[in-house]
């Protein structure tokens, strides 16, 4: 009897040894469950709190990420935006923790590399920058956010060299790239070297041709080149496409382009533009009534000169282009009188007696023509006025 008792004592205590294994494997399963089903969870939010983020629900995309960091404190990414919503309030310290803390959790993280790389150069540490975007770019050989971080350090330390081999070797892989092109041709543009600077941007322009920014830096490169009429083409295309202060700004290039080109009378219609909205603007009628004066308009000029001269009265630039009107019109007499105005002109003078010696010229009085010509050699006058008088 008592051998059963004995028996019957330790197979319950099996059944219930058995029992409490039970529990507690199925306590264990569901707490794995509960978990896994936490970090899928936080995983989902990290990805709408970054939608948040995109959109500029920066306090949405806060409070989410929070919720996904309570849920599964090592989810890299949730740190990763962490560090950036840290970063975009200008808390830089706390920005650089989270950047770390992700990589912590997953080192191969090439945005958290790249943010790292962004904070030093934040705190001017440039060399700490470089190391963090090589990190990145290691990760995405490709990403070119990450390249031009890099050529920008470049750049910025005068190691042209370097940041243009890094955009050569980059754009033989990623040809079609335009922000590489456009950064290759702002770095040629600083070197002076303006051929292949246009080289660059027109390709970029020929990617994207709606790209205003890229048009404009091309149009400059033209300008310094001296190619005004490839400027002049570009410059009309973004004139096409702005409106307002940007639009000034192109008729005003324009209207530049046109008078180095020596097509005056283009010059004048953009200036005649350019008043309907400046009509107050003095600078605007002189540059008109010079561009008549090339065109050979010479009332026109003279009638621009006169409106610049009720704006700023006795300007002698003004006063110049009107006694060179009519000198054009062959009124050398009423020129003479004009010119008499500001022969004591700093800027003018010697200007003003040049032509007055041509007017007397002109009327055969050679002795008066000499005298006055004498006078401006004194002054060894240069003017603009002048070419634009001898090419008619």
């Amino acid at each position: 009897m008592d051998k059963c008792r004995r028996i019957l004592v330790v197979m319950t205590g099996l059944a219930v040894l058995a029992m409490c294994q039970g529990c507690s494997s199925y306590a264990d399963k569901k707490l794995a469950a509960k978990m896994k089903w936490e970090k899928v969870s936080a995983e989902a939010k990290v990805r709408a709190a970054k939608d948040l983020f995109e959109n500029g629900r920066y306090e949405e995309a806060r409070t989410t990420v929070q919720e996904c960091l309570a849920s599964d404190p090592e989810l890299a990414e949730g740190h990763l935006l962490m560090g950036k919503l840290h970063y975009l309030d200008g808390r830089i310290a706390a920005a650089r923790s989270s950047m770390n803390t992700a990589i912590e959790y997953d080192e191969d993280l090439d945005q958290a590399w790249y943010w790292l790389g962004e904070i030093a150069q934040h705190n001017k540490q440039p060399d700490t920058a470089l190391e963090c975007y090589d990190k990145a770019i290691r990760l995405k050989p490709v990403n070119t956010d990450y390249i031009i971080a890099v050529v920008r350090t470049y750049a910025a330390q005068g190691r042209y060299d370097e940041a243009l081999g890094l955009l050569e070797e980059k754009m033989a892989l990623l040809g079609g790239d335009v922000r590489l092109k456009i950064a290759a041709g702002d770095i040629l543009q600083k070197l002076g070297k303006t051929d292949q600077a246009i080289s660059a941007y027109n390709g970029a322009f020929l990617l994207e041709p709606d790209n205003m920014a890229v048009a404009e830096a091309l149009a400059y490169c033209y300008i310094t080149d001296e190619q005004w009429t490839e400027a002049i083409r570009i410059f009309e295309k973004i004139s096409a496409s702005v409106d307002g202060e940007k639009k000034t700004a192109c008729l005003q290039m324009l209207a530049l382009c046109c008078m180095n080109a020596g097509e005056y009378g283009r010059a004048v219609g953009y200036y005649d533009k350019l008043s309907v909205s400046r009509r107050d603007n003095e600078e605007v009628w002189l540059q008109m009534a010079r561009a008549a004066l090339g065109a050979g308009a010479a009332k026109r000029a003279a009638a621009c000169a006169t409106r610049a001269l009720s704006l700023r009265p006795g300007w002698a630039d003004a006063i110049a282009v009107r006694g060179c009107a009519q000198y054009l019109e062959s009124d050398y007499d009423a020129a003479i009188k004009t010119f008499s105005r500001i022969t004591a002109s700093r800027k003018m003078g010697g200007f003003a007696w040049l032509m007055s010696g041509r007017c007397y010229q002109q009327l055969g009085r050679k002795d008066l023509a000499d005298i006055a010509y004498a006078k401006a050699g004194r002054l060894n006058p240069e003017s603009r006025l002048v070419g634009l008088l001898t090419k008619k």
